[in-house]
């Protein structure tokens, strides 16, 4: 009898030590997967953070390059043959509107250097992620990641260059309307060139230079830094398109006008004597 209930207690151990043992190995094998987890979420943050940057880095030298090529770029005298050479060069295209056709009496060339959240916008997907856009618009600045666009727009004229629009944005999402909502808003610097200073949308009719802080409107609002020159031999081009796009891929803070632009800055600081001057920031 005795040796019966021993043998039950002693089965009764077994299969207890069996079950704690079941137990353990499957909190192991669930502590285990939360590591894999963890590790492949992380890695998966670190990797598309990594490929934005990268991103954002390489279509910053692609942009450094245009405006290097803008800065000896000969406005007054160029024509058809030289306006498609600096934008194909620098990987844009002939739109060929309001025209039905290119030509040198009449066409439009466009370049865009363009990060990648704005691509994804661009191209139409942003209608799936819907609001989701404008979180990443908001929330990827806080980890470094910038998003930002450079546009170069040249309208050709009777074989000579009419007129020509180049600009770098970085879109930041900002509060509109006494904080009803949210809304991008690009900051950034625009040089306007004209070849007819009477033209009625030019920026610059009475002057051949002039520089100021355009705040767009209500429906429609920017932050930018905006010079206009007219097209001549002694339109300061090496001054206008001066450019530092390093801050773009700042990591803490957003760039200022004075970093983004510092010639067309420090003439706008001046002038009216300083009167002038402003807050770089915004």
């Amino acid at each position: 009898m005795l040796g019966t209930q021993g043998l039950s207690v002693g089965s009764r151990l077994v299969k207890v030590i069996d079950h704690h043992l079941k137990r353990t190995d499957t909190r192991r094998r669930f502590r285990a997967t939360l590591r894999w987890v963890a590790r492949l979420v992380l890695i998966s943050i670190v990797g598309s953070w990594l490929f934005l940057y990268i991103d954002s880095v390489y279509q910053r030298r692609r942009a450094e390059t245009l405006f290097a090529d803008l800065k000896s770029f000969n406005f007054a005298t160029a024509g058809f043959p030289e306006v498609r050479d600096i934008i194909v060069r620098n990987g844009g295209r002939a739109t060929q509107r309001p025209w039905p056709t290119c030509t040198p009496e009449g066409c439009m060339f466009e370049l865009w250097i363009v990060t990648r959240l704005p691509r994804i916008q661009r191209s139409g997907a942003a209608e799936f992620l819907g609001d989701k856009v404008l979180f990443l618009y908001d929330a990827l600045p806080y980890i470094g990641v910038r998003s930002w666009v450079v546009a170069a727009i040249f309208e050709v004229r009777n074989g000579k260059l009419q007129r020509s629009q180049t600009a770098v944005w970085e879109i930041r999402v900002e509060w509109q309307d006494s904080r009803e909502y949210k809304d991008m808003v690009p900051y950034g610097y625009e040089v306007e060139t004209w070849r007819d200073s009477a033209h009625p949308f030019s920026a610059c009719p009475s002057e051949d230079y002039r520089v100021f802080i355009d705040r767009g409107f209500k429906k429609v609002p920017k932050n930018e830094l905006h010079a206009c020159v007219l097209q001549s031999a002694t339109m300061p081009t090496k001054r206008v398109f001066d450019v530092n796009l390093h801050c773009l891929n700042g990591l803490f803070r957003s760039c200022r006008f004075d970093e983004l632009a510092p010639a067309a800055w420090a003439d706008y600081s001046a002038k009216n004597g300083g009167a002038g001057t402003g807050d770089p920031h915004k």
